[in-house]
């Protein structure tokens, strides 16, 4: 929409507050709310806000050792451009309306360090090649009660009786999300107590991102109205089933008319062995936290190697070739933690490596595939060492991902759990 249209739209619908987001490093979706009338003045050269989002972590600390952003430098300016074509009202809060931004530094150039920004340099190489991936979000998160317990207990996957029982917030969060223009494929409970999934309908990779930044955060929002909290925590609890983040992945001439994982075997061998053989280097990407390395344990589905196999949802990539139009690949080693613009990029760049180098893949259910790293400190090694990485993403971005990563690790490692205490307070 140009500036126009949108004046026309804010005084057709009564919208007197526009918040003008973007997601950070975490995927938190961050910006400000900014009164109508100020938004029209501002739609096309920005609002400006602190670079402070590229350098703290999930909980707002700072670092000093982050260049973009530190104490020195004194945190300064970015400025956040509304990306008109991303604007749409918020149907759950009467005169409120939402619109994506780009982040550009004081000269007008893109931040590099934007995860939405490395997306789109993966996706410009496709480009190049006259490629167009497609891509398909599934997600999982728990739904609490106000003293966060769960909302029912036990497993009941599938079950349309517990699915009824929540509709009155359910509901919501699908007509919500459809009333934001995300078209869904489907909301169901999931193998866990309280335990929810949310499938978006397949599409363009930013676009896919983008809606599966705002489906997040608007199934939280939507919680809370009603009392409850969502969670996309990777593993709540050591014996129910963590959080997944699961990216279907097919790739297309630019028309969409051909589906080269249907219609060439070479093409999907090879990026099939792009995603094997980087899972490691990128986990990191899709396994952010250090709560997530608790998911990945035996007959958990949740993958503890870098495998392959067709339709089979116990190895890290599945394979869903042979279904037409349909044909597709699933990346499952990640967890609803993730940052969608990057778990996205690393399957992207993963698959483009495989293909530009004519990579084979491995046997399926290869016995001695290698074992994903159990620790976020390790998984941080394999991406700082990953040529392909700075190759990709650039060198800024990749630096700072890891100074973060390691004072997660820091924090963590210097905390004291209930877990040390109940153990050693009285007996050693």
């Amino acid at each position: 929409m140009s500036v126009s249209e949108i004046k026309n739209y804010i005084e057709k619908y009564n919208i007197h507050t526009v918040e003008v987001g973007f997601a950070d490093i975490n995927g938190v979706l961050r910006g400000k709310r900014l009164p109508a009338r100020h938004f029209l003045k501002i739609a096309e050269s920005g609002t400006g806000l602190a670079k402070a989002p590229f350098a703290w972590d999930v909980q707002c600390g700072v670092y000093d050792d982050i260049e973009v952003a530190n104490f020195d430098n004194g945190f300064p300016d970015m400025f956040a451009k509304p990306i008109l074509d991303t604007f749409r009202r918020i149907p759950w809060r009467e005169g409120s309306a939402f619109v994506f931004a780009d982040l550009v530094d004081e000269h007008g150039s893109p931040l590099a360090v934007n995860p939405r920004e490395v997306l789109k340099r993966v996706l410009r190489r496709y480009e190049d090649k006259g490629y167009r991936p497609l891509v398909g979000s599934e997600l999982e998160f728990y739904l609490f009660d106000s003293e966060k317990k769960p909302v029912f207990d036990g497993i009941q996957c599938y079950s349309l009786y517990r699915g009824a029982e929540l509709e009155y917030v359910i509901g919501e969060m699908r007509n919500g999300i459809e009333g934001l223009g995300i078209e869904l494929e489907a909301f169901h409970i999931e193998y866990g107590p309280g335990q929810i999934e949310v499938i978006p309908e397949y599409g363009d990779a930013l676009k896919m991102a983008d809606n599966t930044v705002l489906i997040k955060n608007s199934i939280k929002e939507i919680a809370r109205k009603h009392g409850l909290y969502a969670s996309f925590m990777p593993k709540p609890w050591e014996q129910e089933s963590g959080n997944g983040y699961h990216v279907h992945q097919s790739l297309w001439d630019a028309n969409l008319e051909i589906n080269y994982f249907n219609e060439d075997k070479s093409i999907a061998d090879s990026y099939l062995a792009g995603l094997v053989k980087h899972a490691r280097d990128f986990m990191v990407l899709g396994a952010p936290t250090i709560n997530d390395y608790k998911r990945f344990k035996p007959n958990s589905f949740a993958p503890t190697n870098a495998t392959w196999a067709h339709d089979n949802r116990t190895v890290s990539t599945r394979s869903l070739l042979g279904l037409g139009n349909g044909s597709r690949f699933e990346q499952r080693n990640g967890s609803a933690a993730a940052n969608p613009y990057l778990i996205i990029a690393a399957s992207l760049a993963s698959g483009l490596d495989g293909i530009e180098n004519r990579l084979v893949p491995p046997e399926d259910h290869e016995k001695e595939a290698p074992q994903f790293p159990k620790t976020l400190d390790s998984a941080l090694d394999y991406f700082e060492a990953s040529a392909l990485a700075r190759e990709f993403f650039g060198e800024e971005f990749v630096k700072l991902f890891i100074t973060l990563g390691r004072h997660e690790v820091e924090l963590y490692n210097s905390a004291i759990t209930d877990w040390e205490w109940n153990r050693y307070f009285e007996m050693v």
